[in-house]
């Protein structure tokens, strides 16, 4: 494990082929555009950080702090991201297929066009959320929170899933 404090720092390890950074200290950090793949990242601060159309593709984000970071079109399919914060950030048109958002808090998030087909959102937070556009056909919701957020005629969501029931406005 490799504990770093810049983005810099993190793709020469990760270009040496070192995947895990767990507790890495990435506040703010510029980190668009980058490869990432199979990155361990748990328990990371990612506040504010930039990873727009950053490909974190199995990444493990395992209680990782990403509040207000920018994460559009980044790449997040089959991740975990158990007990992550994601409170806050912008998650415009992201893939996150298959990916574990257990007990994860997307409190206040902005998630339009984001793909989000069988996602795990067992108890996730998603109250305040904007998923306008986004695509949550066969993720599993199990106990989810969705007070407030909003979502529009061309969301998609599970069979059987209400959102009205879910306490969601159009």
């Amino acid at each position: 494990m490799t504990r770093v404090n810049s983005a810099e720092q993190l793709l020469e390890h990760y270009n040496q082929g070192e995947r895990n950074f767990e507790g890495s200290n990435l506040d703010g950090a510029n980190l668009s555009g980058l490869v990432l793949k199979e990155i361990n990242l748990s328990r990371a601060n990612l506040r504010k950080a930039d990873l727009t159309g950053t490909d974190l593709n199995k990444a493990i984000l395992f209680q990782a702090d990403l509040s207000t970071a920018i994460l559009n079109r980044v790449e997040l399919s089959q991740a975990n991201l158990t007990g992550a914060n994601l409170s806050r950030s912008l998650i415009t048109g992201g893939i996150l297929k298959k990916t574990i958002l257990l007990k994860a808090s997307l409190n206040g998030a902005i998630l339009i066009g984001a793909n989000l087909t069988q996602a795990r959102l067992r108890q996730a937070d998603l109250s305040d959320t904007n998923l306008s556009s986004a695509d949550l056909s066969e993720a599993v919701i199990t106990e989810a929170k969705f007070t407030q957020a909003r979502y529009s005629i061309s969301t998609n969501f599970p069979i059987g899933f209400d959102p009205v029931i879910a306490g969601m406005q159009i």
